[in-house]
């Protein structure tokens, strides 16, 4: 299959799989269920189904979290597939993205939590031994989170550097990306420099990514653009799915 050929397959995929997302209705409807049990049965009727099949009312804040973290990291893959080969460095380098906070806190020397030692893409940096993560930070695919390590700068800020160095060298194609790399930049000041208005950051963040997948359609910005709104939904739904798992927990030692 030609280049074109396997750009426009994998754009006819991501325009279906953008379509399927859930919208702002269904969410609407999720937000007025309590329950965590009857919300996963609410959510296995909507768009959300892909991402909640699995999981169950009695599992734990971690566990729920890791498999939304394993599902995010196959979508991803899986998008890369449909793409280009030269593309698939771009596209694999956001599968860490939903690592990062956990990444920048083993990054601070912190003592390990037993729920990072039960995820297989964390359990290599989760040692207790600060050289043995040094050590395991300079596999050649993991040189970026070393460097980040020793210079101490924000962890998202080395990985923006690093997803940038997957770029194939493509102008008319990275136009794209470099837009995309600077509403990241953009929402991390925003972040440190209003970190109340997190909610409306993320609103504007979204629209903004809606329109750049519009905008770089067959184009990899376009995987990248979807991949982020996807990451942004999997971290709404886990907060409304970890909130009512917490919810229920303090309802039993209350009672």
């Amino acid at each position: 299959m030609s280049e074109t050929a396997r750009f426009r397959y994998a754009q006819a995929r991501l325009q279906a799989r953008h379509g399927e997302r859930a919208d702002e209705l269904v969410w609407r409807r999720l937000q007025g269920i309590g329950d965590l049990a009857n919300y996963l049965q609410a959510a296995q009727k909507t768009a959300l189904r892909p991402w909640v099949t699995g999981l169950h009312s009695k599992q734990s804040c971690h566990e729920i979290e890791f498999m939304l973290r394993q599902q995010y990291r196959d979508y991803v893959d899986a998008v890369a597939h449909w793409l280009p080969a030269r593309w698939t460095g771009t596209v694999k380098s956001l599968r860490r993205v939903p690592d990062l906070p956990a990444l920048q806190y083993l990054m601070m020397g912190e003592a390990t939590p037993a729920w990072m030692l039960d995820d297989p893409e964390l359990r290599p940096f989760a040692s207790e031994n600060k050289a043995m993560r040094l050590e395991t930070m300079q596999n050649p695919d993991m040189a970026w989170l070393a460097e980040g390590w020793q210079q101490q700068d924000p962890l998202v800020v080395t990985w923006l550097d690093y997803w940038r160095s997957k770029w194939p060298g493509a102008p008319r194609l990275t136009a794209g990306l470099d837009y995309l790399a600077r509403l990241v930049q953009q929402q991390i000041r925003g972040q440190i420099e209003e970190p109340a208005a997190s909610g409306s950051q993320r609103d504007v963040l979204m629209q903004r990514l809606n329109g750049a997948f519009r905008r770089y359609s067959q184009q990899p910005a376009a995987a990248c653009a979807h991949l982020g709104l996807v990451a942004l939904d999997l971290e709404k739904l886990r907060g409304d799915l970890v909130g009512r798992r917490l919810f229920a927990d303090t309802a039993g030692v209350l009672t």
